[in-house]
């Protein structure tokens, strides 16, 4: 057992704050009922509250989920990494407090038209008391519910395992499960609609992940290392961007129903561009994901800083010149893989969205939301499980483990 100690040790805490997460989505907010009866159609808000693990239906002490946790700390990375001499100067206190804060301002500005659409779950007893009053109480128990989770979040990055993200998890589970429900006596109950989505399913989870632990190493000559050495390479993923522009896309295409559900004003010319009934909301919404998963892959690879660290210690490149050669070099090669990884996530989301359109079937449109969470569920449990192996050759590596004859 104590060999796997630390392995154990993580997995219980991720464990025990999982339960945490789903108690606190079971927690009504006082003078509100409660219900989990959430849609099972395909919509912005229902992929949004799913990705974000959040329950925008019930007025709970975790509405919001991770969203403000999560848009705050990939804003901060990315503002950081954009500027690395001022990402320098701030200690990792002040990092904290900038994303207590963000998170602090985040949950705020998004629970007001939450508590707005949350009128509904109000009680009867609560119904004769001043308005501002319950909205206000509302308000302040889901940005406290905010901070909370993005509390237990950052403890389990550093405690457990999957990274803060695996707080989603039970919700992406709840989607996938969700999506296949809503189409049941149409898909599940028919033979070989079953057999076409299981085989569907197995196709895209095999190319899925395949796509996403496949690495590109590009070698590198260290001084003093022989460059035959296999271990002298920079690696990055295929699929470099990940699940962030599917994360951003979907936050996105709600921000403008959400602005205007602060403004209480309504231009259904404009919300046309951003529903998915629609064909011209269709193709924004895989336009923006491609333009994301461009950006995001050079967010996460940042060439000019890779050829800069290279040439600090240097290193080069394999039959590259070190500085401004290195940077194009890895530029390029970057571009392409983001132009692929980018066009792959954008068009597993929106083919089911045509092909609904097209045919004006729901089933297909529900399955982009199907394919969407397998995608994020897939993220989730590979990071999953570099952490198990991590930890596994952690506690099984010895550094002196053979006994010399005649020692002690």
């Amino acid at each position: 057992m104590k060999k796997y100690g630390d392995l154990i040790k993580k997995s219980l805490f991720t464990i025990l704050m999982l339960s945490i997460y789903l108690v606190g989505q079971s927690i009504p907010i006082p003078l509100h009922g409660i219900s989990f009866q959430i849609g099972s159609e395909f919509s912005m808000q229902n992929l949004l509250s799913l990705t974000t693990g959040g329950v925008f239906s019930s007025a709970t002490l975790f509405s919001l989920g991770m969203g403000p946790y999560m848009t705050v700390s990939i804003l901060i990375s990315i503002i950081l990494f954009a500027n690395r001499d001022r990402a320098s100067q701030f200690s990792h206190e002040q990092r904290g407090m900038i994303q207590v804060r963000g998170i602090f301002v985040l949950s705020f500005l998004q629970s007001i038209p939450l508590a707005y659409n949350l009128q509904t779950t109000v009680t009867s007893q609560a119904i004769k008391m001043n308005y501002f009053l319950v909205f206000s109480m509302t308000i302040i128990c889901l940005v406290a519910g905010g901070l909370l989770i993005s509390w237990i979040a950052s403890i389990n990055s550093k405690y457990g395992l999957g990274g803060p993200f695996i707080m989603i998890l039970p919700g992406i589970i709840t989607g996938v499960t969700r999506s296949i429900s809503a189409n049941y006596t149409s898909v599940i109950m028919i033979a070989s609609r079953l057999v076409i989505l299981i085989i569907v399913t197995i196709i895209f989870v095999f190319i899925t992940t395949g796509l996403y632990t496949t690495e590109y190493h590009v070698d590198i000559q260290r001084i003093g290392i022989d460059r035959r050495s296999k271990d002298a390479y920079y690696a990055f993923r295929i699929l470099i961007a990940g699940t962030m522009p599917l994360m951003f896309a979907t936050s996105f295409m709600y921000l403008p129903s959400y602005i205007m559900q602060l403004l209480d004003w309504k231009n259904d010319f404009i919300l046309s561009f951003f529903q998915l009934t629609s064909l011209r909301g269709i193709i924004v919404y895989g336009i923006i994901i491609y333009i994301l998963g461009i950006i995001f892959s050079f967010v996460n690879i940042m060439p000019e800083q890779i050829a800069q660290d290279l040439k600090e210690s240097s290193d080069y490149i394999v039959g590259v010149n070190p500085g401004h050669d290195s940077q194009r070099y890895i530029t390029r090669r970057v571009f392409v893989f983001a132009i692929l990884g980018s066009l792959y996530l954008a068009t597993v989301v929106i083919t089911p969205l045509l092909i609904g359109y097209w045919t004006g079937n729901e089933i297909y449109t529900n399955f982009s939301n199907y394919f969407a969470m397998l995608f994020v569920l897939i993220s989730i449990l590979d990071t999953v499980r570099q952490d198990i192996d991590f930890l596994y050759y952690k506690d099984n590596y010895s550094l002196f483990n053979i006994k010399l004859k005649g020692g002690r």
